[in-house]
This record gives C-alpha cells, structure tokens and sequence, in this order.
C-alpha cells in the first residue's frame, strides 16, 4: 500500500468567503487508501442538515474504488481517464448522534431535526473524470470533464479548469450540474447549495492533506483535513526549502478562533485568516453568526541562522478584512470589505533537520499579529457586532510551517 489517508471536515472552513450558515453539508470525514498500482479504495461519510427550509436531515455514505489511466502523446501533454465505481447509502446512518455529542463537548446548540427517512438506501453508482494538461516548468495546466450516476439518487456533471504546482497544490476553477430524485424533502434544497461556480483547492504534502471549495452563487463551503499515516516510512529527500505551505489557529481579542492558511516562496507570502460562528459576546443567540476573514500579502524577515532551534522573526503585510453578519441564518446585517495591515513576530521552532516526513520539514511557530483596519467605525451600527470590526485586531497562537524541497 502506498498511502492510507485518514480525515475530518466541516463548513466552518470558509476561507472568509461566502456565508456561515452551519447548514448544509455540516460534517464529514474520509478513508481512502492507495495502492502502488495507483488502484485505490474510498469512503466518504457526509451528514447534510436544513434548519432553514425544511427542518429535515439525511445522512450520507460513499463507498467505492476507482482506477486512473494516463497518455502521454508528447512529453509536455497529458491525457487522463479515471474510473470509480461504488454504492451510496443515504438516510438515516446515525450521524446526528455524532454531531449532537461534539456539540455538547463544545457548547454549541444540539442540531434535532427530523430524518427524512428513518431507514437507508443503497444506490449503486458510477463516475468518470478525465482531464487534458500541459506540462511546462513543473507547472500542469489544463482542463477536466467528469460525470457520476447514483442510481435513484443524483446525476452529476462538472467542468473545470485547473492549474497544478509541482502535484502538490492544486487550485480549481469549474461548474458543477447536478439533477437529483428528490427521493428526500431537503434533497433539492442541498442540490442547491452545491451547484454552480465553485472555487476549490487541494494541497497534498505527504503526510498532512487538505482541501477547500466554495460554491460562488450560494455561498457554501467546505473544508477537509487528513493525514497520510503510511507517509512515515518514505525516504528522506528534504535538503532545502522552495515552497512553504503553512496551516494553524490563531485566536483574537474575543476568544474567537482562527483558521490560518499561508503560501510562502521564500519571504514573500499569501495568507487567510478566517473565523466564523456564533458570537462569544451573543452566546445565548446562536442562529446570529459571523463570518470574518483577511487575506493578506506579507514578507517576513529571520533574525537567527536557519541553525537555530529558536528563530525570531517579524512579518509585514497589507491586503483586505471582510465582515459579514448573518440574522438567523440568512438575513445579512453586515457585509464590509475595508483594506488594512498588519505585523506579526514570533519564534520558529526547531532545526531544518528536526523533524523530516519524505522531501518536507515541519516547524511549528509561535504568533502574534496586530492588524488595523481602515475607515472600521462606519462597518456597522450593530452594537453587538461592533467588538469584531477593529480598527485593532490582535491575535495569538501556534501554527505549523510545511516546507517542501522541489528539487
């Protein structure tokens, strides 16, 4: 076996794009294992909830195999043809009683709604993707087509485009087409939510994996992590750092946590911070719900040789906040965009030899950013809301920088 991935997702992973409705598709968590041949095996487990609409839930379960088949008719043009087979279990799958549990742990409101159906259906289904790309500077560019039937259940079409950095990261541009069987009340409500322009990322460093995509038109989103654990035993290639991706959690003033996402090329960097959810200050009125998110452009200097098992360093940047506010789900109160900067310093942990996974080395960091926001007085009038919009933002905590070696 060459990789068995195991992950987790949620719709509070937002990007600081869209709407934080916690509804839809509300959780998940995935198995998928890959076998030297590139044969692989998959499961997807998804649970999708309608507070809003319908008041009804169903569950979901995907297992299947698919099978990958590449031409290359030149040395810089790729075909590839992947095929998927499976069954889709949908219903009632116990899967409220999992999120009710988490919820409790956390402190958040229990999500009770009806099941559609209190047993399950299997619809067997079939998929096929393919995809044309060019090959140029260890950059693949291209175009993909796919398709997916689940019998009595959904029928599917996409198209996008996509662009490829050294197989690792990969960003998505397409349309998704969906014509389902309305075998469920809330099924046509969530068919909804995910069709249309979608917006998608997928990075894969080995050991940590992780995904994004944002359906533009209905403001929906998604976000997975997982971790390869047969990445251990991969030879260790890591000499030097070309690219750096960075993930980790930042909490603010409020006691909001952050999501950081973070792409370096040496000191320069693009960065998203984001949070969303009810308000720690309007805790007793969980259905109000922010979404807030910066995406900034930075340069970060080191003040100690990369030899260091402390390093301090401090950053600049500039870029642009967004503020939304959500009444009950889906009355908007608040959407702002105001540009702003910002300086974080820290300590970087660890040597480049410490901690080595195949050609990439981890280094956790300790934060601390400020941000100003301009013009933050005119955001709103919404008094509650006001303690989240600046001008001074501050932020702390622990985030872990993945450096790749692209040689």
């Amino acid at each position: 076996m060459d990789s068995l991935s195991i992950g987790t997702g949620n719709d509070w992973y937002t990007m600081g794009l869209g709407y934080n409705q916690d509804d839809g598709f509300s959780f998940g968590s995935s198995l998928e294992a890959t076998f030297d041949n590139n044969l692989s095996f998959q499961t997807f487990v998804r649970s999708y909830t309608d507070r809003i609409q319908s008041n009804r839930r169903y569950d979901e379960i995907q297992i299947g195999a698919s099978y990958p088949f590449l031409f290359t008719p030149t040395t810089t043009i790729g075909i590839g043809v992947a095929g998927s087979a499976g069954v889709v279990l949908t219903g009632n799958l116990g899967l409220q009683t999992i999120q009710n549990w988490f919820h409790t742990l956390i402190g958040r409101d229990l999500v009770t709604l009806t099941y559609d159906e209190n047993q399950f259906w299997v619809h067997p289904y079939l998929a096929l993707k393919t995809q044309a790309a060019y090959l140029g500077s260890n950059t693949l560019t291209g175009i993909e087509l796919g398709t997916s039937y689940a019998h009595q259940w959904e029928l599917l079409f996409e198209a996008n485009a996509f662009i490829s950095y050294h197989g690792f990261l990969t960003l998505r541009l397409g349309y998704v087409e969906k014509y389902v069987e309305d075998l469920y009340p809330s099924q046509s409500i969530q068919e909804q939510r995910y069709e249309g322009l979608r917006l998608a990322y997928v990075y894969d460093g080995g050991l940590l994996q992780s995904s994004f995509f944002s359906f533009l038109d209905s403001g929906a989103s998604y976000g997975s992590f997982s971790v390869n654990v047969l990445a251990f035993k991969q030879p260790k290639t890591y000499k030097q750092t070309d690219f750096t991706f960075t993930s980790g959690i930042l909490y603010n003033h409020e006691g909001h946590q952050n999501r950081l996402v973070a792409f370096s090329f040496g000191s320069f960097s693009f960065e998203v911070k984001h949070t969303n959810g009810p308000m720690l200050n309007r805790w007793e009125d969980q259905n109000d719900r922010m979404n807030l998110g910066s995406w900034q452009l930075g340069y970060r200097w080191e003040f100690e040789s990369p030899s260091a098992f402390l390093t301090p360093y401090a950053k600049v940047s500039a870029g642009l906040h967004r503020f939304n506010l959500q009444q009950n789900y889906t009355t908007t109160l608040v959407e702002e965009v105001r540009p702003s900067i910002g300086m974080e310093v820290g300590l970087s942990i660890g040597t480049t030899c410490w901690w080595v996974v195949g050609n990439t080395s981890y280094h956790p960091r300790l934060a601390v950013s400020l941000s100003y926001v301009f013009n933050a007085d005119s955001i709103t009038t919404v008094e509650y809301f006001k303690p989240h919009t600046g001008p001074w933002i501050l932020m702390a905590g622990i985030v872990l920088d993945i450096d790749h070696d692209l040689t």
